[in-house]
């Protein structure tokens, strides 16, 4: 039940996000500018989550038994899972602050120069997450 509910969600969210970005496209222009960006995003975000559920399945339809075996050993394995934690926890460590410092800035300047800093932080978030990753697949 658990991997038709992920199919599901998969497709269903891939599905919307294609309509809110239709939406953006063809009706962009009566709706204002936050509703746009609003609509855009999500619909942005919902087509990479729904999309990327959806790749992946058909990734794993075209792999041999044996290496779907592997795959779903290595997602619960423990040094695997043990490994991620201590990439999170690295990453998270040093990008917290530089998510709080843009954050507090445009707060006592009252700029919108946030968004544009924070979406670069999140990206140098994941950066760091996948450094961390290799960092520790390496000591253990």
């Amino acid at each position: 039940m658990k991997e038709t509910w992920k199919k599901g969600l998969s497709v269903a969210g891939a599905v919307l996000g294609l309509a809110l970005l239709a939406v953006v496209i063809f009706r962009g222009d009566g709706l204002p500018g936050w509703a746009n960006g609003l609509l855009a995003g999500l619909g942005g975000a919902s087509l990479g989550l729904g999309g990327g559920g959806v790749v992946m399945e058909v990734a794993a339809r075209r792999m041999t038994p044996k290496e779907r075996a592997e795959l779903e050993r290595s997602e619960t394995d423990e040094r695997n899972i043990a490994i991620r934690e201590k990439a999170a926890q690295d990453s998270w460590y040093w990008t917290s602050v530089l998510l709080w410092v843009p954050f507090v800035a445009a707060l006592v300047r009252q700029d919108p120069v946030f968004i544009p800093v924070s979406l670069g932080v999140l990206a140098f978030h994941h950066a760091f997450y996948i450094f961390h990753i290799g960092r520790w697949a390496r000591r253990m």
